[in-house]
Protein backbone atom coordinates (compact mmCIF):
# COMPACT_ATOMS: atom_id res chain seq x y z
CA UNK A 1 0.00 0.00 0.00
CA UNK A 2 1.42 3.37 -1.03
CA UNK A 3 0.17 6.29 1.08
CA UNK A 4 2.17 9.50 0.93
CA UNK A 5 1.94 11.72 4.01
CA UNK A 6 2.51 15.43 3.65
CA UNK A 7 1.73 18.60 5.64
CA UNK A 8 0.85 19.34 9.24
CA UNK A 9 -2.28 19.54 11.34
CA UNK A 10 -5.37 17.34 11.56
CA UNK A 11 -5.39 14.21 9.44
CA UNK A 12 -7.21 14.37 6.09
CA UNK A 13 -7.30 11.25 3.91
CA UNK A 14 -7.69 11.66 0.13
CA UNK A 15 -8.88 8.79 -2.09
CA UNK A 16 -8.76 9.29 -5.86
CA UNK A 17 -11.04 7.99 -8.60
CA UNK A 18 -10.97 4.98 -10.91
CA UNK A 19 -7.87 4.47 -13.08
CA UNK A 20 -6.07 7.44 -11.49
CA UNK A 21 -3.57 7.86 -8.66
CA UNK A 22 -2.96 10.24 -5.77
CA UNK A 23 -1.11 12.74 -8.00
CA UNK A 24 -4.56 14.05 -8.97
CA UNK A 25 -4.63 15.88 -5.64
CA UNK A 26 -1.82 18.32 -6.47
CA UNK A 27 -4.08 21.41 -6.23
CA UNK A 28 -5.33 20.28 -2.81
CA UNK A 29 -1.78 19.60 -1.61
CA UNK A 30 -0.78 23.15 -2.54
CA UNK A 31 -3.82 24.64 -0.82
CA UNK A 32 -4.23 22.54 2.33
CA UNK A 33 -0.89 20.99 3.36
CA UNK A 34 -0.17 23.91 5.69
CA UNK A 35 -3.43 23.21 7.57
CA UNK A 36 -3.73 19.41 7.43
CA UNK A 37 -1.64 16.29 7.44
CA UNK A 38 -2.69 14.88 4.09
CA UNK A 39 -2.70 11.11 3.56
CA UNK A 40 -2.55 10.61 -0.22
CA UNK A 41 -3.80 7.10 -0.88
CA UNK A 42 -3.04 5.12 -4.02
CA UNK A 43 -5.92 2.64 -4.32
CA UNK A 44 -4.56 -0.94 -4.47
CA UNK A 45 -3.67 -1.86 -8.04
CA UNK A 46 -3.34 1.84 -9.04
CA UNK A 47 -0.53 4.35 -8.74
CA UNK A 48 2.27 2.82 -6.67
CA UNK A 49 0.08 0.47 -4.62
CA UNK A 50 0.22 -3.24 -5.38
CA UNK A 51 -2.95 -5.15 -6.18
CA UNK A 52 -4.52 -7.13 -3.33
CA UNK A 53 -6.27 -10.49 -3.29
CA UNK A 54 -9.20 -10.75 -2.88
CA UNK A 55 -10.04 -7.53 -4.67
CA UNK A 56 -13.48 -6.30 -3.66
CA UNK A 57 -14.96 -3.22 -2.00
CA UNK A 58 -14.79 -4.64 1.53
CA UNK A 59 -11.13 -5.64 1.22
CA UNK A 60 -10.16 -2.32 -0.38
CA UNK A 61 -11.77 -0.43 2.51
CA UNK A 62 -10.07 -2.69 5.05
CA UNK A 63 -6.63 -2.57 3.42
CA UNK A 64 -6.65 1.23 3.21
CA UNK A 65 -8.04 1.73 6.73
CA UNK A 66 -5.33 -0.42 8.31
CA UNK A 67 -2.68 2.03 7.10
CA UNK A 68 -4.36 5.15 8.47
CA UNK A 69 -4.44 6.93 11.85
CA UNK A 70 -7.03 6.13 14.50
CA UNK A 71 -9.10 9.21 13.59
CA UNK A 72 -9.32 11.30 10.42
CA UNK A 73 -11.45 13.31 8.01
CA UNK A 74 -11.80 11.71 4.57
CA UNK A 75 -12.33 13.03 1.06
CA UNK A 76 -13.27 10.54 -1.67
CA UNK A 77 -13.80 11.37 -5.32
CA UNK A 78 -15.93 9.20 -7.65
CA UNK A 79 -14.73 5.58 -7.12
CA UNK A 80 -12.98 6.93 -4.03
CA UNK A 81 -16.33 8.12 -2.70
CA UNK A 82 -17.66 4.56 -2.84
CA UNK A 83 -14.61 3.38 -0.88
CA UNK A 84 -15.06 6.21 1.64
CA UNK A 85 -18.71 5.26 2.16
CA UNK A 86 -17.74 1.63 2.75
CA UNK A 87 -14.99 2.69 5.20
CA UNK A 88 -17.52 4.79 7.11
CA UNK A 89 -19.76 1.72 7.45
CA UNK A 90 -16.99 -0.66 8.53
CA UNK A 91 -15.01 1.75 10.74
CA UNK A 92 -17.48 4.43 11.88
CA UNK A 93 -15.38 5.47 14.88
CA UNK A 94 -12.28 6.22 12.82
CA UNK A 95 -13.91 8.80 10.56
CA UNK A 96 -14.74 12.28 11.87
CA UNK A 97 -16.25 13.85 8.75
CA UNK A 98 -16.61 12.92 5.09
CA UNK A 99 -16.40 14.86 1.85
CA UNK A 100 -17.77 13.04 -1.21
CA UNK A 101 -16.98 14.58 -4.61
CA UNK A 102 -19.11 13.11 -7.36
CA UNK A 103 -20.40 10.70 -4.75
CA UNK A 104 -22.85 7.91 -5.39
CA UNK A 105 -24.02 4.74 -3.64
CA UNK A 106 -24.41 2.99 -7.02
CA UNK A 107 -22.68 3.72 -10.32
CA UNK A 108 -24.86 1.69 -12.69
CA UNK A 109 -28.51 2.31 -13.61
CA UNK A 110 -31.14 -0.32 -12.99
CA UNK A 111 -34.94 -0.45 -12.77
CA UNK A 112 -35.14 1.49 -9.49
CA UNK A 113 -32.04 3.68 -9.97
CA UNK A 114 -31.58 6.19 -12.80
CA UNK A 115 -28.83 8.35 -11.28
CA UNK A 116 -25.85 6.56 -12.80
CA UNK A 117 -24.41 5.17 -16.02
CA UNK A 118 -26.30 2.94 -18.45
CA UNK A 119 -24.95 -0.62 -18.24
CA UNK A 120 -24.53 -0.81 -22.04
CA UNK A 121 -22.38 2.34 -22.05
CA UNK A 122 -20.39 0.94 -19.14
CA UNK A 123 -19.71 -2.35 -20.92
CA UNK A 124 -18.81 -0.56 -24.16
CA UNK A 125 -16.26 1.51 -22.24
CA UNK A 126 -14.77 -1.59 -20.61
CA UNK A 127 -14.44 -3.33 -24.00
CA UNK A 128 -12.73 -0.32 -25.57
CA UNK A 129 -10.41 0.04 -22.58
CA UNK A 130 -8.87 -3.36 -23.05
CA UNK A 131 -8.47 -2.86 -26.82
CA UNK A 132 -6.81 0.58 -26.64
CA UNK A 133 -6.06 1.77 -23.12
CA UNK A 134 -4.46 5.13 -23.96
CA UNK A 135 -7.04 6.51 -26.38
CA UNK A 136 -9.91 5.24 -24.20
CA UNK A 137 -8.45 7.01 -21.17
CA UNK A 138 -8.09 10.25 -23.16
CA UNK A 139 -11.79 10.00 -24.05
CA UNK A 140 -12.49 9.30 -20.38
CA UNK A 141 -10.62 12.46 -19.33
CA UNK A 142 -12.46 14.48 -21.97
CA UNK A 143 -15.82 13.29 -20.67
CA UNK A 144 -14.85 14.18 -17.11
CA UNK A 145 -13.81 17.72 -18.02
CA UNK A 146 -16.55 18.44 -20.53
CA UNK A 147 -17.92 22.00 -20.41
CA UNK A 148 -14.85 23.36 -18.61
CA UNK A 149 -13.64 26.73 -19.90
CA UNK A 150 -10.07 25.48 -20.29
CA UNK A 151 -10.86 21.86 -21.05
CA UNK A 152 -7.93 21.24 -23.44
CA UNK A 153 -5.41 22.54 -20.93
CA UNK A 154 -7.01 20.59 -18.09
CA UNK A 155 -7.15 17.37 -20.13
CA UNK A 156 -3.41 17.73 -20.88
CA UNK A 157 -2.73 18.39 -17.19
CA UNK A 158 -4.77 15.33 -16.22
CA UNK A 159 -2.97 13.18 -18.80
CA UNK A 160 0.43 14.42 -17.57
CA UNK A 161 -0.55 13.65 -13.96
CA UNK A 162 -1.55 10.14 -14.88
CA UNK A 163 1.61 9.58 -16.93
CA UNK A 164 3.75 10.24 -13.84
CA UNK A 165 3.34 6.60 -12.81
CA UNK A 166 2.84 3.37 -14.73
CA UNK A 167 -0.66 2.61 -15.95
CA UNK A 168 -2.68 0.27 -13.72
CA UNK A 169 -2.38 -3.34 -14.79
CA UNK A 170 -5.25 -4.88 -16.72
CA UNK A 171 -6.30 -7.12 -13.83
CA UNK A 172 -6.78 -4.25 -11.36
CA UNK A 173 -8.70 -2.23 -13.96
CA UNK A 174 -11.04 -5.13 -14.60
CA UNK A 175 -11.55 -5.92 -10.92
CA UNK A 176 -12.21 -2.27 -10.05
CA UNK A 177 -14.71 -2.01 -12.92
CA UNK A 178 -16.43 -5.07 -11.47
CA UNK A 179 -16.70 -3.20 -8.15
CA UNK A 180 -18.35 -0.24 -9.89
CA UNK A 181 -20.68 -2.56 -11.77
CA UNK A 182 -21.84 -4.71 -8.88
CA UNK A 183 -21.88 -2.65 -5.68
CA UNK A 184 -24.95 -0.92 -4.31
CA UNK A 185 -24.76 0.78 -0.89
CA UNK A 186 -28.21 2.39 -0.91
CA UNK A 187 -29.65 0.17 1.82
CA UNK A 188 -26.83 1.10 4.21
CA UNK A 189 -26.70 4.87 3.75
CA UNK A 190 -29.10 5.54 6.65
CA UNK A 191 -26.60 3.86 9.00
CA UNK A 192 -24.04 6.61 8.42
CA UNK A 193 -23.94 9.28 11.11
CA UNK A 194 -20.93 11.33 9.99
CA UNK A 195 -21.28 14.95 8.96
CA UNK A 196 -20.89 14.76 5.19
CA UNK A 197 -20.26 17.41 2.56
CA UNK A 198 -21.37 16.45 -0.94
CA UNK A 199 -19.80 18.38 -3.82
CA UNK A 200 -20.91 17.75 -7.38
CA UNK A 201 -20.58 19.44 -10.75
CA UNK A 202 -23.88 20.63 -12.20
CA UNK A 203 -23.04 18.96 -15.53
CA UNK A 204 -21.48 15.75 -14.22
CA UNK A 205 -22.48 12.86 -16.51
CA UNK A 206 -20.62 10.06 -14.72
CA UNK A 207 -22.01 10.60 -11.23
CA UNK A 208 -24.94 12.95 -11.89
CA UNK A 209 -26.12 15.68 -9.58
CA UNK A 210 -29.24 13.60 -8.89
CA UNK A 211 -27.08 10.92 -7.19
CA UNK A 212 -25.70 13.51 -4.77
CA UNK A 213 -29.22 14.85 -4.19
CA UNK A 214 -30.32 11.31 -3.32
CA UNK A 215 -27.42 10.99 -0.87
CA UNK A 216 -28.24 14.32 0.76
CA UNK A 217 -31.83 13.22 1.32
CA UNK A 218 -30.80 9.85 2.83
CA UNK A 219 -27.75 10.80 4.92
CA UNK A 220 -28.54 11.91 8.46
CA UNK A 221 -26.08 14.82 8.29
CA UNK A 222 -25.48 15.47 4.60
CA UNK A 223 -25.19 18.86 2.94
CA UNK A 224 -24.91 19.38 -0.82
CA UNK A 225 -22.99 22.01 -2.78
CA UNK A 226 -23.52 22.09 -6.54
CA UNK A 227 -20.83 23.81 -8.62
CA UNK A 228 -22.46 25.44 -11.61
CA UNK A 229 -20.83 24.73 -14.96
CA UNK A 230 -18.57 22.02 -13.55
CA UNK A 231 -18.49 18.39 -14.63
CA UNK A 232 -16.78 15.43 -12.92
CA UNK A 233 -13.55 17.02 -11.65
CA UNK A 234 -14.57 20.31 -10.01
CA UNK A 235 -11.36 20.52 -7.94
CA UNK A 236 -9.47 21.02 -11.24
CA UNK A 237 -12.01 22.88 -13.39
CA UNK A 238 -13.52 25.16 -10.70
CA UNK A 239 -10.82 25.10 -8.03
CA UNK A 240 -11.63 28.38 -6.24
CA UNK A 241 -15.30 27.54 -5.65
CA UNK A 242 -14.42 23.97 -4.71
CA UNK A 243 -11.85 25.10 -2.15
CA UNK A 244 -14.27 27.62 -0.65
CA UNK A 245 -16.80 24.85 0.04
CA UNK A 246 -14.14 22.49 1.40
CA UNK A 247 -12.59 25.21 3.58
CA UNK A 248 -15.91 26.19 5.14
CA UNK A 249 -16.82 22.61 5.92
CA UNK A 250 -13.46 21.54 7.37
CA UNK A 251 -12.97 24.70 9.41
CA UNK A 252 -16.42 24.47 10.98
CA UNK A 253 -16.44 23.19 14.56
Amino acid sequence: MHIKKIGQGKDLVLIHGWGMHSGIWKPIIEKFSNQYTLHLVDIPGMGKSHIIDPYDLNHLAEAISKELPSSFDILGWSFGSLIALKMSLIYPKKIRRMVLVGGTPRFINQTDWSHGVDVKDFNDFANKLFKDYKSTMINFYTLQLMYSKHSKLLIKKLKDMNDEVNAPDVKSLQLSLDILLNNDLRDDINKINHRTLLIVGEKDRLTPKSASEWLESHLKEGQLKVIQGASHIPFLSHADEFFDHLDQFLLAA
